[in-house]
């Protein structure tokens, strides 16, 4: 196509674009300037709203995916100023709508229950009396996902799969020689564990098998901690003020991405993630299973409340009204690049949608972990440390209860550890100020006796 056809063709496109397109017309895929001049054609018949075209528009311009796809990638380029997160809705719609389509674009990750794998018969057997138990759903299906672990060992292993003692001990060193901590064997053969114990097995058996895992319990007490490390690692980048630096990077990344990719609605949403946590550090499945106008809350006048039950506790967590600067955040991940104007009509076609997908179905329970990790070079659950430790060294004599608030313990023995560190530190400053006093007092010329 000539320029003068070029142009003629382009004629409802507004002047900047046109040019743009025209100057780079050699390098223009087939198809590029009639998908954009139909697209701005739909636009003036309909009315739109050029910078903030809906979803509907993109439609009527777009019948299938292929031509979606070749619009979007030419009003990134050739026309910046533009917001294309409607276009975004529609392209999810599009995947949504392939045969065994993803049920949230751009996502590997699901939540759904955990099945068992490769369990020999024996086990199996005892699986309904564990599915029954008294227990958490996520603590029934942490055991399935340590036992399907244990059950990886078995093809490698002579020992017969029999509960007890002996399997207990060569699981365990099969798994030593993969280079598995202690702490993790012992998280493994605690599924095996409470397998038996829920399914009435062998009594005598189930406490051989619970010997060797409590063994690696106190083996694992007496080596350093890996989170421990983690936490000074963050503490030398400069703690919370990392996670900020943090929030403010993903931003960034998001700006610099045109809004229909998934790249800005990821780093969005990490922001949106570590911003949370600044307010109050939550588990990652809480997080992942929050749904918009049921745990977080938003009002019209751009407030956002967070009151959520604790999956693993069932304790519910009031965190009130999250700080201004939090709840713009989450405006940010909200909006997907819209104006601050559309903000509060977004939430409002969004409740009971998951706050991160924007969907009903939500990521996976690990994959706001996944984020913080990636973000900052932790999981999730090492904030909760962090936010301890902060507290911690503030006021070591309040400290455990503000801890126990602010994490949402269902027990005083959920926060035995925290609470005998605050009871250290504040022995040491109090040991401190003495020894401060006894050095006053020898320079200005005075004993201790006196």
């Amino acid at each position: 196509m000539r320029d003068d056809k070029a142009r003629v063709r382009l004629a409802a496109v507004p002047a900047d674009v046109r040019e743009r397109m025209i100057a780079a017309r050699a390098d223009l895929p087939a198809g590029a300037i009639t998908a954009v001049a139909r697209f701005f054609e739909v636009l003036a018949a309909r009315q739109d709203v050029p910078d903030l075209p809906s979803q509907a528009s993109f439609a009527a311009a777009c019948r299938n995916e292929s031509a979606l796809g070749l619009l979007l990638r030419m009003l990134e380029l050739h026309a910046p100023g533009m917001c294309l997160a409607e276009g975004r809705a529609l392209r999810r719609a599009y995947y949504r709508a392939r045969p065994g389509g993803p049920r949230v674009a751009g996502s590997g990750h699901h939540r759904g229950v955990t099945e068992p794998r490769n369990w020999p018969e024996a086990w199996i057997k005892l699986l309904p009396a564990l599915q029954e138990a008294p227990i958490a759903e996520s603590t029934l299906r942490r055991h399935v996902a340590s036992i399907n672990r244990c059950a990886e060992l078995l093809p490698r292993m002579i020992c017969p799969p029999r509960l007890g003692w002996l399997l207990g001990w060569e699981m365990a060193r099969k798994f030593r020689e993969a280079g598995l901590r202690p702490s993790t064997i012992a998280n493994y053969l605690g599924g095996l564990v409470s397998l038996g114990t829920h399914g009435h097995h062998d009594a005598d058996a189930v406490a051989g098998l619970r010997s060797v895992q409590m063994g690696l319990l106190r083996e694992a007490r007496r080596i350093p901690k890996l989170k421990q490390t983690r936490i000074e690692a963050l503490y030398e980048q400069g703690g919370y003020s990392e996670v900020l630096h943090a929030v403010i990077r993903n931003l960034e990344t998001a700006d610099a991405s045109a809004d229909w990719r998934s790249e800005a609605a990821t780093a969005r949403a990490t922001a949106a993630i570590l911003a949370v946590t600044l307010n109050v550090p939550p588990r990652s499945g809480d997080i992942a299973s929050w749904r918009l106008g049921e745990a977080l809350v938003r009002d019209p006048w751009g407030a956002w409340g967070l009151r959520w039950q604790q999956e693993k506790t069932g304790v519910w967590l009031d965190a009130g009204t999250l700080w201004t600067e939090i709840g713009w955040v989450l405006d940010q991940h909200l909006l997907a690049g819209r104006p601050r104007r559309h903000a509060h009509r977004c939430y409002t076609e969004l409740v009971g949608m998951n706050w991160l997908t924007h969907e009903l179905a939500g990521f996976d329970r690990r994959w706001p972990s996944e984020r913080v990790s990636a973000a900052i070079g932790v999981p999730i659950h090492d904030l909760r440390t962090l936010a301890a430790d902060y507290l911690r060294l503030h006021d070591p004599a309040t400290a455990p209860a503000a801890v126990a608030a602010l994490l949402g313990h269902s027990s005083r023995d959920a926060g035995a550890e925290y609470e005998a560190l605050s009871q250290q530190t504040a022995a040491q400053r109090d040991w401190l100020a003495i020894r401060a006093k006894h050095a006053a007092g020898e320079k200005h010329g005075m004993s201790v006796s006196e």
